[in-house]
């Protein structure tokens, strides 16, 4: 577990959402730790809570895994490849961020890291899409992200509210199909 959550780190350019697909095969499709919805549930968990979302969701992979010794050894494995890339780059790059050629490497990482977070939002997508409704509710998640000014936390709890809404509703339609044959 520490050598997963530990390479997952030093790859894991662009944060949490960057960090989702490597997630997904190593802990869904190499090690088969959890599955694809219950990955998707971590995600969402892991961004309603404060810190960051890479160090959460191996937190909690961690403990369903080996209990609070999992979780304390997915987390410090998590955390150790940044805690030595943020001491190498303070140390060696600092001098150097007006340099052109830096500039143009950082720009060259963000637009992997772009890249990276399209990946996500597809194997994602696959995952929460599965009604009509779905992608009405994904839309307005992020009109209201995008077009105004309401706290994330708030977005997040009205789809909770929404989604289980939609859902229980689903539910009692497919019950009554089921009763009625």
């Amino acid at each position: 577990m520490f050598i997963t959550f530990f390479k997952i780190g030093c790859l894991a350019f662009g944060g949490g959402y960057a960090v989702i697909a490597i997630l997904q095969k190593e802990v869904v499709e190499l090690k088969q730790w959890v599955g694809n919805d219950e990955l998707t549930d971590i995600m969402a968990i892991s961004q309603t809570l404060p810190g960051i979302i890479f160090v959460n969701s191996a937190t909690m992979i961690g403990y369903r895994r080996k209990g609070m010794l999992g979780a304390m050894i997915a987390t410090l494995s998590s955390i150790l490849p940044t805690f030595f890339l943020i001491l190498l780059l303070t140390s060696v790059i600092w001098g150097f961020t007006d340099n052109v050629i830096v500039h143009k490497a950082f720009t060259g990482i963000l637009l992997g890291v772009t890249a990276l977070i399209l990946n996500s939002v597809k194997k994602t997508w696959k995952t929460a899409v599965r009604h009509n409704s779905d992608i009405v509710l994904a839309l307005l998640a992020t009109a209201l992200l995008l077009f105004t000014k309401v706290n994330v936390v708030v977005i997040l709890l009205l789809m909770a509210g929404l989604g289980l809404g939609k859902n229980l509703y689903l539910m009692r339609v497919e019950g009554k199909k089921n009763g009625a044959n």
